[in-house]
Protein backbone atom coordinates (compact mmCIF):
# COMPACT_ATOMS: atom_id res chain seq x y z
CA UNK A 1 0.00 0.00 0.00
CA UNK A 2 3.05 2.90 1.05
CA UNK A 3 6.23 3.26 0.32
CA UNK A 4 7.71 5.70 2.61
CA UNK A 5 10.99 7.34 0.71
CA UNK A 6 13.73 9.36 2.82
CA UNK A 7 16.74 10.44 0.43
CA UNK A 8 19.42 10.95 2.72
CA UNK A 9 22.87 13.03 2.60
CA UNK A 10 24.94 13.38 5.64
CA UNK A 11 22.49 13.10 8.38
CA UNK A 12 21.99 10.15 10.83
CA UNK A 13 17.91 9.04 9.54
CA UNK A 14 17.62 6.32 13.02
CA UNK A 15 15.68 7.93 15.38
CA UNK A 16 12.95 9.37 12.47
CA UNK A 17 13.11 5.45 11.08
CA UNK A 18 12.51 3.78 14.30
CA UNK A 19 9.31 6.14 14.81
CA UNK A 20 7.86 5.51 11.53
CA UNK A 21 8.88 2.08 11.51
CA UNK A 22 6.79 1.69 15.18
CA UNK A 23 3.85 3.46 13.96
CA UNK A 24 3.95 1.78 10.76
CA UNK A 25 3.73 -2.02 13.00
CA UNK A 26 0.49 -0.92 14.49
CA UNK A 27 -1.20 -0.10 11.84
CA UNK A 28 -1.53 -3.52 10.31
CA UNK A 29 -0.47 -2.00 6.57
CA UNK A 30 1.87 -3.18 3.59
CA UNK A 31 4.27 -0.66 4.01
CA UNK A 32 7.92 -0.58 3.11
CA UNK A 33 10.59 1.81 4.45
CA UNK A 34 13.54 2.89 1.42
CA UNK A 35 16.32 4.70 2.42
CA UNK A 36 18.46 6.08 -0.40
CA UNK A 37 21.72 7.34 0.86
CA UNK A 38 22.98 10.15 -1.38
CA UNK A 39 27.22 9.39 -1.25
CA UNK A 40 27.19 10.35 2.35
CA UNK A 41 30.12 10.46 4.66
CA UNK A 42 31.17 7.34 6.16
CA UNK A 43 30.38 7.75 9.81
CA UNK A 44 26.83 8.22 8.24
CA UNK A 45 26.59 5.55 5.97
CA UNK A 46 27.51 2.68 8.89
CA UNK A 47 24.76 4.35 11.23
CA UNK A 48 21.94 4.41 8.70
CA UNK A 49 23.02 1.16 6.74
CA UNK A 50 22.08 -0.69 10.26
CA UNK A 51 18.81 0.31 9.84
CA UNK A 52 18.28 -2.19 7.08
CA UNK A 53 18.31 -4.90 9.60
CA UNK A 54 14.71 -3.73 10.45
CA UNK A 55 11.79 -5.78 8.63
CA UNK A 56 10.70 -4.01 5.53
CA UNK A 57 13.11 -1.54 5.31
CA UNK A 58 15.54 -1.15 2.29
CA UNK A 59 18.77 0.43 2.84
CA UNK A 60 20.38 1.82 -0.79
CA UNK A 61 24.16 3.40 -0.91
CA UNK A 62 25.15 5.48 -4.15
CA UNK A 63 28.82 6.18 -4.11
CA UNK A 64 28.18 9.24 -6.88
CA UNK A 65 26.15 12.02 -5.78
CA UNK A 66 23.29 11.89 -7.99
CA UNK A 67 22.09 15.34 -6.95
CA UNK A 68 18.74 16.23 -4.85
CA UNK A 69 16.61 15.52 -8.14
CA UNK A 70 18.20 12.05 -8.88
CA UNK A 71 18.08 11.03 -5.49
CA UNK A 72 14.49 12.10 -5.43
CA UNK A 73 13.58 10.14 -8.73
CA UNK A 74 15.47 7.44 -8.19
CA UNK A 75 13.71 6.54 -4.82
CA UNK A 76 10.34 6.76 -6.75
CA UNK A 77 11.48 4.00 -9.35
CA UNK A 78 12.08 1.90 -6.43
CA UNK A 79 8.89 2.15 -4.61
CA UNK A 80 7.01 -1.05 -4.95
CA UNK A 81 3.34 0.52 -3.82
CA UNK A 82 1.26 2.82 -4.95
CA UNK A 83 1.17 5.34 -3.11
CA UNK A 84 4.53 7.03 -1.40
CA UNK A 85 4.67 9.01 1.22
CA UNK A 86 8.40 11.28 0.81
CA UNK A 87 10.17 13.13 3.56
CA UNK A 88 13.41 14.85 3.71
CA UNK A 89 16.36 13.08 6.31
CA UNK A 90 16.33 16.09 8.71
CA UNK A 91 12.93 15.40 9.74
CA UNK A 92 11.53 14.43 13.17
CA UNK A 93 7.72 12.99 13.63
CA UNK A 94 5.43 15.53 15.15
CA UNK A 95 2.64 13.63 16.69
CA UNK A 96 2.21 9.72 16.95
CA UNK A 97 -0.54 9.41 14.29
CA UNK A 98 1.65 11.01 11.62
CA UNK A 99 1.13 7.83 9.00
CA UNK A 100 -2.01 6.92 10.19
CA UNK A 101 -3.38 10.64 8.75
CA UNK A 102 -2.08 10.64 4.94
CA UNK A 103 -3.83 6.74 4.82
CA UNK A 104 -7.41 8.89 4.20
CA UNK A 105 -5.88 11.08 1.42
CA UNK A 106 -4.36 7.68 -0.93
CA UNK A 107 -7.06 7.66 -3.62
CA UNK A 108 -5.80 7.51 -6.95
CA UNK A 109 -4.56 11.12 -8.02
CA UNK A 110 -3.64 12.86 -4.93
CA UNK A 111 -0.52 14.59 -4.29
CA UNK A 112 -0.96 15.55 -0.55
CA UNK A 113 1.26 18.06 1.21
CA UNK A 114 1.57 18.16 5.04
CA UNK A 115 3.60 20.58 6.18
CA UNK A 116 6.77 21.20 7.84
CA UNK A 117 7.63 23.50 11.64
CA UNK A 118 10.13 24.66 13.45
CA UNK A 119 10.71 24.54 17.43
CA UNK A 120 9.13 27.32 19.20
CA UNK A 121 12.25 27.98 21.14
CA UNK A 122 15.17 29.89 20.11
CA UNK A 123 17.68 27.77 18.93
CA UNK A 124 21.07 27.97 21.67
CA UNK A 125 23.44 28.78 19.11
CA UNK A 126 23.55 31.54 17.75
CA UNK A 127 24.79 30.52 14.52
CA UNK A 128 21.11 28.98 13.87
CA UNK A 129 19.29 31.59 14.27
CA UNK A 130 18.90 32.80 10.79
CA UNK A 131 18.04 29.25 9.56
CA UNK A 132 15.29 29.05 12.01
CA UNK A 133 13.74 32.90 12.05
CA UNK A 134 13.32 32.63 8.00
CA UNK A 135 11.52 28.59 8.28
CA UNK A 136 9.42 29.88 11.48
CA UNK A 137 8.17 32.51 9.17
CA UNK A 138 8.74 31.55 5.50
CA UNK A 139 8.14 27.76 5.88
CA UNK A 140 6.14 26.94 8.50
CA UNK A 141 2.10 27.96 6.97
CA UNK A 142 -1.34 25.98 8.21
CA UNK A 143 -2.72 24.02 5.36
CA UNK A 144 -5.26 27.01 5.70
CA UNK A 145 -2.66 29.68 4.05
CA UNK A 146 -0.70 27.30 1.90
CA UNK A 147 -4.49 25.91 -0.07
CA UNK A 148 -4.81 29.61 -1.07
CA UNK A 149 -1.83 29.14 -3.89
CA UNK A 150 -1.50 24.95 -3.61
CA UNK A 151 0.65 24.35 -5.93
CA UNK A 152 2.91 27.24 -5.25
CA UNK A 153 3.47 26.34 -1.64
CA UNK A 154 4.90 22.77 -2.82
CA UNK A 155 7.69 21.42 -1.00
CA UNK A 156 9.02 17.79 -1.24
CA UNK A 157 9.87 18.00 3.00
CA UNK A 158 6.81 16.03 3.51
CA UNK A 159 4.54 14.92 0.70
CA UNK A 160 1.93 11.52 -0.14
CA UNK A 161 1.22 11.13 -3.90
CA UNK A 162 0.17 8.50 -5.84
CA UNK A 163 2.97 6.32 -8.14
CA UNK A 164 1.14 7.10 -11.57
CA UNK A 165 1.60 10.77 -10.99
CA UNK A 166 4.98 10.61 -11.58
CA UNK A 167 5.07 8.71 -14.47
CA UNK A 168 3.51 12.36 -15.97
CA UNK A 169 6.09 14.65 -13.59
CA UNK A 170 9.25 14.27 -12.66
CA UNK A 171 12.03 15.66 -10.78
CA UNK A 172 14.37 17.73 -13.47
CA UNK A 173 17.61 16.59 -12.96
CA UNK A 174 19.19 19.02 -15.12
CA UNK A 175 19.22 21.19 -11.63
CA UNK A 176 22.05 20.66 -9.17
CA UNK A 177 22.78 21.51 -5.77
CA UNK A 178 20.54 23.74 -3.55
CA UNK A 179 18.32 24.04 -7.03
CA UNK A 180 14.48 24.63 -6.08
CA UNK A 181 13.68 21.31 -7.64
CA UNK A 182 10.81 21.17 -5.57
CA UNK A 183 8.96 24.19 -6.57
CA UNK A 184 9.03 23.31 -10.34
CA UNK A 185 8.01 19.63 -9.55
CA UNK A 186 4.43 22.13 -8.21
CA UNK A 187 4.38 24.13 -11.01
CA UNK A 188 4.63 21.76 -13.12
CA UNK A 189 1.87 19.92 -11.51
CA UNK A 190 0.28 22.49 -12.43
CA UNK A 191 0.09 22.68 -15.92
CA UNK A 192 -0.66 19.19 -15.75
CA UNK A 193 -3.68 20.44 -14.25
CA UNK A 194 -3.04 18.33 -11.06
CA UNK A 195 -3.62 20.37 -7.70
CA UNK A 196 -2.25 19.46 -4.41
CA UNK A 197 -4.15 19.11 -1.22
CA UNK A 198 -2.99 20.24 1.77
CA UNK A 199 -3.12 18.91 5.20
CA UNK A 200 -2.28 19.74 8.65
CA UNK A 201 0.30 16.92 9.06
CA UNK A 202 3.59 18.76 9.46
CA UNK A 203 7.27 17.17 10.07
CA UNK A 204 9.54 19.16 12.40
CA UNK A 205 12.37 20.29 10.54
CA UNK A 206 15.87 19.96 13.09
CA UNK A 207 18.62 19.83 10.56
CA UNK A 208 19.01 23.77 10.98
CA UNK A 209 22.20 24.96 9.46
CA UNK A 210 24.96 27.78 10.27
CA UNK A 211 23.92 31.02 9.14
CA UNK A 212 26.93 31.16 6.34
CA UNK A 213 26.14 27.60 4.96
CA UNK A 214 22.46 28.23 4.97
CA UNK A 215 22.66 31.69 3.16
CA UNK A 216 25.45 30.04 0.56
CA UNK A 217 22.67 27.67 -0.19
CA UNK A 218 20.06 30.44 -0.72
CA UNK A 219 22.65 32.08 -3.10
CA UNK A 220 22.42 29.14 -4.70
CA UNK A 221 18.62 28.53 -5.03
CA UNK A 222 18.36 31.83 -6.86
CA UNK A 223 21.06 31.34 -9.19
CA UNK A 224 18.86 27.66 -10.21
CA UNK A 225 15.78 30.06 -10.60
CA UNK A 226 17.61 31.76 -13.68
CA UNK A 227 19.05 28.46 -14.79
CA UNK A 228 15.18 27.01 -14.63
CA UNK A 229 14.45 30.17 -16.44
CA UNK A 230 17.08 29.11 -19.10
CA UNK A 231 15.92 25.65 -19.60
CA UNK A 232 12.37 26.82 -19.63
CA UNK A 233 13.12 29.57 -22.01
CA UNK A 234 11.40 32.15 -19.75
CA UNK A 235 8.31 30.52 -19.10
CA UNK A 236 5.30 33.02 -17.80
CA UNK A 237 3.69 30.59 -15.66
CA UNK A 238 6.91 29.52 -13.86
CA UNK A 239 7.56 33.27 -13.10
CA UNK A 240 4.70 34.17 -12.19
CA UNK A 241 4.69 31.49 -9.87
CA UNK A 242 7.57 32.40 -7.65
CA UNK A 243 7.08 35.66 -6.12
CA UNK A 244 10.50 36.61 -6.37
CA UNK A 245 10.59 36.17 -9.89
CA UNK A 246 7.78 38.14 -11.26
CA UNK A 247 8.74 41.23 -8.51
CA UNK A 248 12.28 40.85 -10.46
CA UNK A 249 10.41 40.53 -13.60
CA UNK A 250 8.60 43.58 -13.00
CA UNK A 251 11.61 45.39 -11.63
CA UNK A 252 13.43 45.02 -15.56
CA UNK A 253 10.27 46.09 -16.93
CA UNK A 254 10.33 49.66 -14.89
CA UNK A 255 14.31 49.54 -15.82
CA UNK A 256 15.03 49.44 -12.46
CA UNK A 257 16.77 46.04 -11.93
CA UNK A 258 19.97 47.37 -12.65
CA UNK A 259 19.86 50.11 -10.15
CA UNK A 260 18.77 47.30 -7.43
CA UNK A 261 21.61 45.20 -8.95
CA UNK A 262 24.11 48.61 -8.09
CA UNK A 263 22.46 48.71 -4.64
CA UNK A 264 22.75 45.32 -3.64
CA UNK A 265 27.00 45.37 -4.32
CA UNK A 266 27.03 48.29 -2.33
CA UNK A 267 25.29 47.01 0.88
CA UNK A 268 25.49 43.68 0.31
CA UNK A 269 28.85 43.67 3.07
CA UNK A 270 26.60 45.27 5.44
CA UNK A 271 23.70 43.02 5.16
CA UNK A 272 25.43 39.51 5.31
CA UNK A 273 26.90 40.80 8.42
CA UNK A 274 23.41 41.12 9.39
CA UNK A 275 22.06 37.93 8.57
CA UNK A 276 25.07 36.02 10.09
CA UNK A 277 24.58 37.74 12.64
CA UNK A 278 22.68 37.21 16.10
CA UNK A 279 19.28 39.04 15.45
CA UNK A 280 19.20 39.10 11.43
CA UNK A 281 16.24 40.72 10.08
CA UNK A 282 14.46 39.27 7.68
CA UNK A 283 13.82 42.47 6.15
CA UNK A 284 17.39 42.59 5.15
CA UNK A 285 16.74 39.16 4.11
CA UNK A 286 14.12 39.50 1.58
CA UNK A 287 16.10 42.51 0.20
CA UNK A 288 19.34 40.43 0.19
CA UNK A 289 17.56 37.55 -1.99
CA UNK A 290 16.26 40.26 -4.44
CA UNK A 291 19.27 42.22 -5.00
CA UNK A 292 21.00 38.89 -5.26
CA UNK A 293 18.96 38.01 -7.93
CA UNK A 294 19.22 40.99 -10.20
CA UNK A 295 22.97 40.50 -9.56
CA UNK A 296 23.32 37.26 -11.02
CA UNK A 297 20.92 37.15 -13.29
CA UNK A 298 23.91 37.94 -16.25
CA UNK A 299 25.37 34.52 -15.11
CA UNK A 300 25.70 32.44 -17.91
CA UNK A 301 23.34 29.10 -17.47
CA UNK A 302 24.26 26.20 -19.95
Amino acid sequence: MLSICIPIYNFNVTELVKSLYDEAETLCIEYEIILSDNASQANFRQENALLAALPNVHYFQSEINMERAGNRNFLFKTAQFPFILFMDCDSKVAKKDYIKDFLPFCVPGIVCLGGRVYDREKPKDSKHIFHWKVGRSRESKPAEMRSKRPNNSFMSCNFLIDQNIFNIVTFDERLQGYCNEDTLFGIELKKKGITITHIDNPLYHIGLEKAEVFLSKIEEGLRNYHKINYLYNNDPIFIESCKILSVESRLKKWHLAKLFKFLFLILRKRMYRNLVGKNPSLFVYDLYKLGYLCYCADFEYK
